[in-house]
């Protein structure tokens, strides 16, 4: 049986309550609900409320803090706590994706003669805002183009027969990503961390699964039901600032710790590369921020990437 983390830092509050009654519905299928929230104490006042509502009791260990440890940094935190209480295998999981029943135990039975050294990730619907499911692809996994972009495979797209089959990709959403203890202890240990503390949140799910193919850990997307996500931002959609700004301070971070292992063709993504800083310093100047903090710790992020220097 799975354990299930999840981070919570100033979420849309009828997503997060729609979420922890989908868990509470499904109760008998995971071991432990391990719950970061990020906030003041109203918030973690509500949260609360929202878990004593939905029934889900004991299932439950929630951590609170007052600052922002971000996606990255809040999972690290949590996988490690589960794994040392000696979890098998850990759902990570975004506070706005919805689970039906049955589809955890069919995930872990999926995979249970599958090899550990490997990260999984379910098919995921797209959701609505009213929790109706419209039958299209929120992620299938995740691909990259030849200019250094990578994107969640089909998304939009009608759903695929889901049959319970299994493809190997270039990684899987963060955003419902089965982690096992095993797989975990391999990118730690090959790669110095699990996410990249540095990327707060965004993109971190694409860098990792990169890093983790490098020291024999795949990536595999499973066609299964179940699953669907009620994603903000999809897609190359750009016009949310702070997604907008995370979103170009990632790429290069992710350029600085992957060096020669990003994906693509090394010239194309070198000039989307210069067409990403124009378009912040010509019309984007909200992302200006973290373009220039992206640049700020780029030393730091060259010089402390292990898979730099393993491959250098």
């Amino acid at each position: 049986m799975l354990d299930i983390s999840l981070v919570v830092f100033r979420p849309s509050l009828p997503d997060l309550q729609r979420t922890l009654h989908s868990l509470a519905a499904i109760r008998n299928e995971f071991g432990t609900l391990w719950i970061l929230i990020s906030g003041r104490s109203a918030l973690r006042a509500s949260v609360q409320s929202m878990i004593d509502d939905a029934g889900l009791g004991q299932s439950v260990q929630v951590e609170h803090r007052f600052d922002n440890l971000g996606f990255a940094s809040g999972h690290n935190r949590l996988l490690k706590r589960a794994f040392s209480a000696g979890a098998v295998r850990v759902l990570v999981l975004n506070p706005d994706v919805l689970l039906e029943p049955g589809a955890v135990s069919a995930l872990s039975a999926a995979v249970e003669q599958q090899p550990e050294n490997c990260l999984y990730g379910p098919a995921l619907a797209r959701i609505g805002a009213d929790s109706s499911s419209v039958a299209l692809v929120d992620s299938l996994g995740i691909a990259w183009s030849r200019s250094g972009r990578h994107f969640d495979i089909d998304q939009g797209l009608p759903l695929p027969r889901l049959d319970g089959t299994m493809s190997d990709v270039c990684g899987v959403t963060g955003a419902c990503m089965l982690v096992s203890a095993g797989a975990f202890d391999t990118i730690v240990s090959g790669t110095g961390y699990f996410f990249d503390d540095t990327f707060l949140a965004y993109r971190e799910d694409a860098e990792l699964c990169i890093r983790a193919g490098q020291v024999g850990v795949g990536s595999r997307s499973v066609m299964l039901s179940g699953f669907g996500h009620v994603r903000s931002v999809r897609g190359f959609q750009r016009g949310k600032v702070i997604p907008d700004l995370l979103g170009v301070r990632n790429r290069f971070l992710m350029k600085w710790r992957l060096g020669k292992h990003r994906p693509g063709n090394s010239v194309l993504a070198g000039f989307r590369d210069v067409l990403v800083i124009v378009a912040v310093l010509l019309g984007e100047r909200s992302s200006m921020p973290g373009l220039k903090e992206s640049f700020a710790i780029r030393r730091y992020s060259m010089v402390t990437s292990k898979l730099r220097r393993t491959n250098a």
